[in-house]
């Protein structure tokens, strides 16, 4: 568990940020020595003005040359140039510490989630994690952004001008100043306003979010069933909130803005009435009073970011709190390349080498449902309720029941996306739940019943590599899964083969394809079929003829007549038993347990559950449809 789940609500979030300011460390370093440099030279403009006038004076008054004159004002210039190249230095590299800082908490918010267990990512809310990953992170970063650009823009900035102001005179300096501990006191008062108002604003913006992605998603089914305007109402709603509650935090950071900018103005009063005193009883020259007014306007032009930087670093908290949850651990500064802190478009743990998993022998895996019980999260009743259940190594079970008898319960039990409740699933005698995810790769393939498709090409889809094309070299374990699950004929029939683009979520391929696209994903888990296919109804969207051409390419190429090292174990969950003659073992389940189980023949000779649903389809000819298949293909 990372630091920032363990942390104390009490420990300030810029503490628990230790880690993210370490991996930028050398920008922060840079850009801090130059803004150092910068609030140095600061307060030279306003000296040097200050001692030009006085040089003019007494040039006036014959006390002084021309050349004096012009070396004063040659100083002055020197000293307003010597503040801005140090500028650029430090916002160059403090503007890129923050927004790598900003992409390192965006990536292990991804992370984090990716990471999170199935029953927690059955809860996720798609538009609320968005939200939180751009929007939140967003408002994090502008208030650490305050912390690392304005500690030298506005803090020591300050701490130049009006130590540089109590050098002129402490009294003045004094007076001219005393508004800015009321401003400092108001700022604290005010930030639990300013941090409530950020985080409703976020909580809105969340739900818009998801309301969108929602809609956006099913943008086809809205238009055909004439639901836009009901859709475009809802989101308008959201939107008016939305902007609502962002203007609410608005008001409040512009107001205070301007009650901290009357404040420190109002010590312009005493400047005026106190210096003009000193000027008068020969105390303070008319150079020194310019000096100390341009000082002093400088001061009150920047002061007010402080109350305001309290705010927004307050905001940030804000924010943190909403994303701490998400956050997965920050990856090791060891394990990152040498400089890689000064490093522009660095990402941290983008060069780190992942941790190897273990070497499984490519084997069937034998499979065992010990009294295994498991309920969906929210749910009332089990979905699997103390499931018994051998899965031999290379044998090919299929598994079927009526609606709602955990079919899928027990598939993603299986898969190992789920854990049991009570009891334990054993994969080749190790309980699943102590498989690392890196393993599980080369170990489970699984197909869902509504397989996902990303945008990119079909194989990139199948391999999960983004940059996977037609061009590649060719992959014999690659094209193995597209035989397996019969996507030959389709790809021959795409401009582009596997270099084919499929549009988002698959939208420019049938639904049948994109079942098999998905199934020959699963049988390409980790580059080589797993030793343990997990398939849950993934013939609802095929023909009786293209199902039978899977179930003849699995058998053949997984089967007991393959070679011994490239037989696998094959679990097939489906209420269509077209398939269910050519398996080794049949099993019923009901109510989450097991009713029947057997070969075909056996159950067809018990006359059960079974052999009545059989019977059933086989009258409608589904079964009858595939036994000429399975004739034609000597199945």
């Amino acid at each position: 568990m990372s630091k920032a789940r363990t942390t104390s609500r009490r420990t300030p979030f810029l503490w628990v940020l230790r880690p993210y300011f370490r991996q930028v460390l050398g920008l922060l370093v840079l850009g801090s020595v130059a803004g150092i440099a910068m609030n140095v030279a600061i307060v030279l403009p306003a000296v040097f003005l200050g001692r030009a006038i006085d040089t003019v004076l007494a040039f006036h008054r014959h006390r002084a040359n021309g050349g004096n004159v012009a070396a004063a004002a040659v100083l002055f210039l020197v000293a307003s140039a010597a503040t801005q190249l140090p500028r650029i230095g430090k916002r160059w590299w403090l503007g890129l510490a923050r927004t790598r800082l900003q992409a390192n908490v965006r990536s292990d918010a991804l992370r984090g989630v990716l990471a999170w267990p199935m029953d927690r990512v059955a809860a996720l809310s798609v538009g609320g994690v968005m939200a939180r990953v751009i929007g939140d992170v967003e408002v994090l970063g502008l208030g650490v952004g305050e912390v690392i650009v304005e500690t030298w823009d506005t803090l020591l900035f300050s701490v130049s001008l009006v130590v540089t102001m109590f050098l002129y005179s402490p009294r003045l300096a004094a007076l001219a100043l005393a508004p800015v501990p009321v401003a400092l006191l108001l700022a604290k008062v005010a930030g639990r306003v300013v941090a409530l108002r950020t985080t409703t604003a976020r909580q809105v913006d969340a739900d818009l979010t998801t309301v969108l992605h929602e809609q956006l998603v099913g943008v086809r089914l809205l238009q055909l069933t004439g639901r836009i305007q009901v859709a475009t109402r809802r989101v308008r709603a959201l939107a008016q909130r939305q902007a609502s509650a962002e203007l609410d935090a608005i008001r409040v950071d512009e107001a205070l803005g301007a009650v901290y900018a009357t404040l420190l103005s109002s010590g312009v009063f005493f400047v005026i009435w106190f210096g003009g005193q000193r000027v008068a009883a020969g105390t303070l020259s008319v150079g020194g009073l310019v000096a100390f007014l341009q000082l002093f306007i400088r001061f009150v032009g920047r002061a007010p970011r402080i109350p305001q930087m309290a705010n927004r670093v307050q905001a940030a908290g804000a924010a943190y709190v909403r994303l701490q949850p998400m956050l997965s651990p920050p990856p090791p500064i060891s394990a990152e390349r040498r400089w890689s802190s000064l490093r522009a478009t660095h990402v941290a743990g983008i060069d780190a080498t992942p941790e190897p998993g273990r070497s499984f022998p490519h084997r069937a895996a034998a499979l065992s449902f010990q009294n295994v019980s498991f309920t969906y999260p929210g749910g009332s009743q089990p979905a699997v309720d103390g499931l018994d259940l051998e899965i031999a190594a290379g044998s090919f079970v299929a598994v079927t029941g009526p609606v709602g008898a955990g079919k899928s319960a027990a598939a993603r039990l299986a898969a190992g996306i789920y854990e049991p409740d009570a009891g334990l699933v054993l994969w080749d005698g190790q309980d699943l739940a102590d498989l690392p995810a890196a393993d599980r790769a080369g170990c489970i393939g699984y197909l869902g019943q509504e397989p996902h498709l990303f945008s990119g090409t079909v194989a990139a889809n199948i391999s999960l590599d983004p940059e996977a094309t037609a061009d590649i070299e060719p992959d014999p374990t690659l094209e193995q899964a597209v035989s397996m699950a019969a996507l030959g004929p389709d790809l021959r029939s795409m401009p582009c083969s596997l270099g084919t683009e499929i549009g988002e979520l698959g939208v420019r391929v049938s639904g049948g394809q994109r079942q098999r696209i998905a199934l020959a994903r699963a049988l390409h888990a980790g580059g080589d079929v797993p030793a343990l296919v997990v398939i849950d109804e993934p013939f609802s969207a095929v023909d009786v003829r293209t199902e039978a051409a899977i179930i003849s390419g699995l058998r053949s190429a997984l089967g007991p007549d393959a070679p011994a090292e490239q037989r696998r174990t094959v679990l097939l969950f489906s209420h269509r038993l077209a398939a269910f003659p050519h398996a080794d073992r049949v099993v019923v389940l009901d109510r989450g347990r097991v009713e029947e189980e057997g070969t075909h023949a056996e159950l067809l000779d018990a006359d059960g559950r079974y052999a009545r649903i059989f019977r059933a389809q086989a009258r409608l000819g589904t079964v009858r449809t595939v036994r000429t298949v399975r004739d034609v293909r000597r199945f």
